[in-house]
């Protein structure tokens, strides 16, 4: 019996923009791990291990927190050096967005829910374990438009991890 859920809230893409992130992964020429398109996401707060008991509070939470619609465009890469991590991000965080991601994190912090308190990079993976600098062009410009987000439960399987999605909440017009 497992004695903790490792959790994370997450945006994660409709098949059209997982689709353009995976052609732009697809153009790099990388030493590395491709992470799998199926789990491509731009993670708003990553909470860890969590007791199963403590996932409806977290669901509640985000029950209550409003998510306004959005778009942004992912137009750059980066990387985490120490991590060996290639990711696209966007050259522009809408301010819908940081609102409602510091909203997320202030709930959390306020209902004594753990989470990592590292500076939010709103980002997706693209490889991981790169063993060299690798040079690469401007990305095709992706647009996401962003209209809900998830409580995503990371499984270990034989083959590494998958990802569950146990909550989703709609966007909902007027922040």
């Amino acid at each position: 019996m497992s004695k903790g859920h490792r959790l994370f809230f997450a945006l994660v893409p409709g098949p059209a923009v997982r689709k353009g992130i995976e052609r732009i992964q697809a153009s790099l020429n990388v030493a590395g791990r491709a992470a799998k398109p199926q789990q491509f996401h731009a993670t708003l707060a990553f909470l860890g291990l969590q007791p199963p008991e403590l996932i409806p509070q977290i669901q509640a939470i985000a029950s209550r927190l409003k998510f306004e619609p959005c778009n942004i465009v992912l137009d750059r890469y980066g990387r985490f050096r120490r991590a060996g991590v290639l990711w696209l991000g966007a050259s522009e965080i809408p301010d819908p967005l940081c609102r409602f991601q510091h909203s997320l994190v202030d709930a959390l912090l306020a209902a004594g829910i753990g989470y990592d308190k590292k500076a939010w990079n709103f980002h997706v993976t693209l490889y991981r374990k790169m063993r060299k600098p690798v040079s690469i062009m401007d990305p095709e410009a992706v647009e996401w438009s962003l209209d809900g987000f998830d409580l995503i439960e990371s499984v270990s399987v034989r083959s590494g991890v998958e990802y569950h999605s146990i909550g989703h909440w709609k966007a909902r017009p007027g922040g």
